[in-house]
């Protein structure tokens, strides 16, 4: 039989399970019971093998199509309010927030302050005669 088609082992199903919850091999052994000296090891040799590797990518195309599944209900939930609301501004809210699902509105701008502390490095803190005033810095 091939490692393809080979089942899991109990521990290699735990593996899964821990890898799928924390998505770090390591620490998926560990918490799957493998002892801390193999576990990294171990959760190498578990992610190249075919049946492990095959059992996680068939949970995330079932975690997938899920997540698809829900966002559809909700999206014709959204299309439903908004052809029903009775003020215009329950249905502007609810088109709103199916452009948002859709992904069809342009994100919001917002401003992104980066400080650069360089100027830090240029303060000689050895000049004893004109010491630094701390509160310059702020």
């Amino acid at each position: 039989m091939t490692d393809k088609l080979r089942k899991l082992t109990e521990r290699q199903r735990r593996f899964v399970d821990e890898y799928m919850a924390c998505g770090n091999g390591a620490e998926a052994a560990r918490r799957a019971g493998y002892s801390e000296g193999i576990a990294k090891v171990q959760a190498s040799e578990n992610l190249t093998k075919q049946n492990v590797k095959a059992e996680i990518e068939r949970r995330r195309q079932e975690m997938s199509e899920e997540s698809e599944d829900r966002r559809a209900k909700w999206i014709l939930r959204l299309e439903a309010l908004a052809d029903c609301a009775d003020k215009d501004a329950d249905k502007l809210r609810a088109i709103e927030g199916l452009f948002k699902a859709e992904g069809w509105l342009a994100p919001e701008k917002s401003e992104v302050v980066a400080l650069n502390g360089a100027f830090l490095a240029e303060i000689d803190l050895e000049d004893e005669e004109n010491p630094p005033d701390i509160n310059d810095l702020h």
